[in-house]
């Protein structure tokens, strides 16, 4: 979106005029905007999206698990921040739909399942693939690969008996919400996570073409 970008290059410039620095950190502070400002408008969104169709509690915490797992296994990014904006919105308010409509009718057998898969898929997948290079900040050390992947796994335990908790407690809709935003963020990082949404951006060149 161009006014996040404007605000961004005009926050950066300042800071950087202020400090007396070069324009390498202007790249810098540049992306640092991108990213705050981002962040607070793919929150407002979200929150008036989630308030419209009902999802405020599945939205966010499918988003929160998204996020803070993303810090540390990284994961797919697209070309443009409107097309990522519009295409994690659509995810976290289409599987907060899910869960919100369909948690009453799942039951403790059937949900200790689907954790368990989603358990031992992100388990794989973690292992094999985290953490997925950022293009703004590549991983190439080996120890960072090794620090980065160990967080994923040790993330991914605590998520476990978080859910295990929250099956005992019968608490399906948060449980189902925790898992969609563990999924959606694991399978990003996934060769089919990337070919997948690699599709989505061709195709999407292709229309504005």
């Amino acid at each position: 979106m161009r006014f996040i970008e404007a605000l961004s290059y005009s926050g950066a410039d300042y800071l950087m005029k202020q400090k007396g620095e070069n324009h390498d950190k202007r790249r810098i502070y540049y992306y640092g905007f991108q990213i705050v400002i981002g962040a607070v408008v793919k929150f407002l969104i979200l929150f008036i999206l989630a308030l419209v169709t009902g999802t405020i509690l599945p939205s966010f915490l499918m988003a929160i698990v998204f996020a803070s797992l993303r810090m540390l296994a990284g994961g797919y990014h697209m070309d443009t921040y409107g097309r990522c904006l519009a295409i994690s919105i659509t995810m976290f308010i289409g599987f907060a739909l899910i869960a919100r409509y369909t948690y009453s009718y799942w039951n403790a057998y059937y949900i200790t399942v689907f954790t368990i898969v989603i358990i031992a898929l992100s388990a794989f997948s973690l292992y094999k693939w985290a953490p997925s290079d950022n293009p703004n900040r590549p991983i190439t050390e080996l120890s960072e690969i090794k620090k980065f992947k160990r967080l994923s796994i040790i993330y991914l335990i605590i998520w476990t008996i978080a859910a295990t908790i929250l099956i005992w407690s019968n608490l399906y809709l948060i449980l189902l919400s925790i898992t969609f935003g563990l999924s959606l963020e694991v399978f990003s990082i996934t060769p089919f996570g990337h070919r997948f949404f690699d599709g989505i951006k061709n195709n999407l060149d292709k229309v504005k073409k």
